[in-house]
């Protein structure tokens, strides 16, 4: 099937230098003006397919929604009215569930939000003398021929990189941080303010859960449209299985509303057969299916292709390098397996683990919130990880600031990871530096490290939710990417777990109540109780891949050779030659699952697809989010 183009938008201020620096590209095929500014110069412009963007105009406000959510052009209205009576931007959005870019304007002064976890990501940068936001750094980086930043290349080398270090890959091409908002004013400045805070994790389960419940299924109902064929992964696990459960309910409601005329849609549930004989998601899944309505998409191994397949072929039109770019071959071909069954939204669980799980940290977040319920969690870690006593003492003891802790990572980039049986209740996970990194790249790593840790604040007060928003972040980095390759080649990826509303609810809950000893996903189980079948919630387990992972190896050995062969990371210095080299012949073991892998396809294979030959030059600009 044909690739649809990508979606994009620019939010402009009511200049005259803007309307002249974007006047060839509101000419350009497939570019349309959604709003205006009273002057008549264009305020709102991209391209978009679906949804298309709810808009209204109200006096001198206008107000836009670009992305996935339950508002209609009169609801919009209403809400916009809100506005004309001294309320705030967010007002306009109160209680809306989804996933969606906010565009308010006031008398002339747009504002531009996205998401609280970077699914919806907000750029800005100078483009004939005032500054443009955007939804995609690469876009504003054509339109500005800006350089590739030779510091946020070192800083994505990184097997984990601290939100203190994430940043558009562009120099002059600025990211807003996630929860917070940019205004844009005529006389070309630019003003970053906080639109949200996570919550404090407060309520009990009991509380909780119920909240959760509602704000998920909410979710995946504002994904769910008349007569839309909706397709759900059913891997059997307690992420995707609730979702299938979900659609099934929001499809079966809009059968039954009457205005509707018992057009409800149709469900898809989609399973990737394994390999390895000791997986147990098909038991699982198979029990779910027979209690869910819809056709059951299932893909025997060797449908799809392996683990590494076509990694060497550059995928253009991404403004970051693509982390879980070793999967993609097989995400995109189920794409277009769903598309052709008719479904355009493909609901995913991806995200599930971050919101509803706490962070090891979370014992040491716990022995000084609840210290009466912290020795069984404490207990039950020692037990699982088999941590000696006086080792996860000491950790629990540490007490030093998130600057303080950044700062004296900067001398272990290049260490071993800690060993399993060695606590480590840190506020992030270990960020290390690939065995094939440059001794000049490893310096300059570490120097952004102690840079970054003079000024850098934490996301939360607590280890363990400052730690699940870096997660969620890290995450959503390579999820916005994939839904957006996803829709060129047929449905598109979805993740109702990142919606700002399912992660208030989840960070509202005490830590020792997302974690339970002797339970598995108390949270999620809890939240689905009375939405899913009991039967189903059941599962104490998780599926592993790594099979998937050996054999994908070994069939595709010679792609990452291939990105390896005149590499473009050791042409700019990132990556010494010959460790690059060793580091591809060598088979990872379990305990070293591909990592530096990862890393190194992702990075090469975005450096070739670049449509200039990358420049680089070191940053004059201090980090931004």
């Amino acid at each position: 099937m044909p690739m649809r183009a990508d979606d994009w938008f620019a939010v402009l201020p009511d200049s005259a230098a803007a309307d002249v620096a974007v006047t060839g590209l509101v000419r350009s095929p497939g570019v349309v003006v959604v709003l205006r500014h009273p002057s008549g110069r264009p305020c709102l412009i991209g391209v978009f397919t679906a949804p298309a963007p709810v808009c209204v105009t109200l006096g001198p406000i206008q107000v836009a929604v670009i992305g996935h959510s339950p508002v209609t052009a009169t609801d919009l209205e209403r809400r916009a009215a809100r506005l004309t009576r001294h309320g705030t931007a967010e007002d306009v959005v109160a209680g809306l569930p989804g996933s969606f870019h906010l565009v308010t304007v006031i008398d002339g002064a747009p504002r531009v939000r996205g998401d609280a976890a970077g699914l919806r990501r907000v750029f800005h940068a100078r483009l004939g003398g005032v500054m443009v936001a955007a939804d995609r750094a690469d876009v504003l980086a054509a339109w500005c021929g800006a350089e590739v930043n030779r510091d946020r290349l070192v800083a994505r080398m990184l097997t984990f990189v601290p939100p203190a270090l994430s940043g558009s890959m562009w120099t002059g091409v600025h990211a807003v941080e996630p929860g917070q908002a940019v205004r844009l004013s005529r006389d070309g400045s630019v003003r970053a303010t906080r639109w949200w805070q996570p919550p404090e994790p407060e309520l009990g389960l009991g509380q909780g859960a119920p909240l959760l419940g509602q704000a998920l299924a909410d979710a995946v109902a504002c994904r769910v449209r008349e007569g839309l064929t909706v397709a759900a992964d059913l891997s059997g696990g307690l992420d995707s299985t609730p979702l299938c459960f979900l659609a099934q309910t929001a499809l079966r409601e809009r059968a039954t509303q009457p205005t509707r005329s018992g057009c409800g849609g149709r469900l898809i549930t989609v399973r990737s057969g394994a390999r390895d004989l000791a997986h147990d998601d098909e038991r699982w899944a198979r029990q779910a299916a027979a209690l869910l309505d819809g056709e059951h998409l299932v893909l025997a191994p060797g449908e799809l292709p392996d683990r590494y397949a076509r990694v060497a072929e550059p995928i253009t039109g991404l403004d970051e390098p693509l982390g879980v770019l070793s999967t993609v071959a097989s995400d995109l071909t189920v794409a277009a397996r769903l598309a052709a069954h008719g479904a355009s939204v493909h609901l995913t669980g991806h995200g599930g683990d971050e919101v509803t799980l706490p962070p090891p940290c979370y014992l040491h977040d716990l022995a000084g919130q609840h210290p009466l319920a912290w020795w069984p969690h404490l207990r039950e870690r020692r037990a699982k990880s088999r941590w000696p006593l006086a080792a996860g003492l000491a950790a629990l003891a540490e007490r030093r600031s998130y600057p303080s802790w950044l700062a004296r990572q900067a001398d272990r980039l290049t260490a071993p990871y800690p060993p399993p049986h060695r606590p480590d209740l840190g506020w992030e996970w270990p960020s290390r530096l690939p065995s094939w990194t440059h001794p000049d790249a490893a310096a300059t790593a570490a120097r952004l490290f102690r840079e970054a840790a003079a000024h850098a604040e934490p996301l939360a007060g607590a280890r363990a939710q400052h730690l699940t928003l870096a997660a969620i972040r890290d995450s959503a980095a390579d999820l916005r990417l994939a839904q957006r390759l996803t829709a060129r080649y047929g449905a598109a990826m979805h993740t109702p777990y990142l919606d700002t509303p399912v992660i208030d609810a989840c960070l509202a809950i005490r830590v020792d109540h997302r974690a339970r000893p002797g339970a598995y996903k108390p949270l999620t189980v809890a939240a689905m109780t009375g939405r899913v079948p009991p039967q189903c919630l059941s599962r104490t387990t998780k599926g592993e891949f790594s099979a998937a992972f050996f054999d994908g190896l070994r069939r595709h050995r010679d792609q990452l050779l291939a990105l390896a062969e005149d590499s473009r990371l050791a042409a700019l210095g990132l990556a010494d030659p010959a460790a690059l080299r060793r580091a591809v012949l060598r088979t990872p073991t379990t305990d070293d699952p591909g990592d530096e892998l990862e890393r190194f396809i992702a990075m090469e294979n975005w450096l070739r697809a670049l449509p200039p030959p990358p420049r680089t030059r070191p940053a004059q600009e201090g980090p931004d989010r």
